[in-house]
């Protein structure tokens, strides 16, 4: 039975900021609409234990769950959804990994901030290209859950037994950049594409 907690009053549960030295990851899958649901992928992120709503969530779920843990210790979601039940607009960010100056790209997309609008900050290295930086920040004027399984989380009862975990933690969330694999591959190219240099294209074979 997979967990599903409204954060719309909690958001600030989660940390994805490096708490003891984890390094989270996000990913942004493609969407047809945002404006009426807007899901991302947190990966390696804090779930903190001291947010009433959120601890009052979990133990009406499994009144069980929570036994052996309690609000100083670090519940570690390997992997995790958030929905935005709907989205007004956002800001994207993104940088290097090491870069202390400056931005790559920043993007910002609908009308703009009215008086009272709510702002999400979620962020973390790229899922699929970690030498990136993602940071958004997502104006929803509606509910916002997180969803995640219980057989994919770690729990740890003290900062010390953290930093000493941390290490294995992030190791096991690393992402490595997959080869590429298709047309941009230089091996499969040759074999399988023949450029027409007049026609300005390259064509198929198998």
């Amino acid at each position: 039975m997979n967990f599903l907690i409204d954060i719309t009053k909690s958001f600030g549960a989660i940390d994805f900021d490096n708490a003891g030295g984890v390094i989270s990851y996000i990913n942004i899958p493609p969407t047809e609409n945002i404006h009426n649901s807007f899901q991302l992928e947190i990966f390696n992120v804090v779930l903190n234990l001291i947010d009433e709503p959120v601890v009052s969530s979990i133990k009406l779920q499994n009144s069980k769950f929570l036994d052996n843990m309690d609000e100083d210790g670090f519940l570690i979601l390997k992997k995790a959804i958030i929905t935005f039940e709907k989205m007004k607009g956002h800001e994207k960010l993104i940088r290097l990994l090491n870069q202390d100056e400056g931005y790559l790209t920043h993007e910002s997309y609908g009308p703009k901030l009215a008086n009272e609008d709510k702002i999400y900050d979620v962020g973390g290295r790229s899922f699929s290209t970690p030498q990136l930086l993602i940071n958004l920040a997502i104006i929803s004027p509606k509910k916002v859950t997180i969803e995640f399984t219980p057989s994919n989380l770690t729990y740890i009862a003290t900062y010390e037994e953290l930093q000493n975990s941390v290490k294995l933690l992030n190791l096991q969330a690393n992402r490595v950049q997959p080869p590429i694999q298709g047309i941009f591959d230089t091996t499969y190219s040759n074999m399988h594409t023949v450029s027409d240099f007049d026609a300005g294209y390259r064509v198929y074979k198998q």
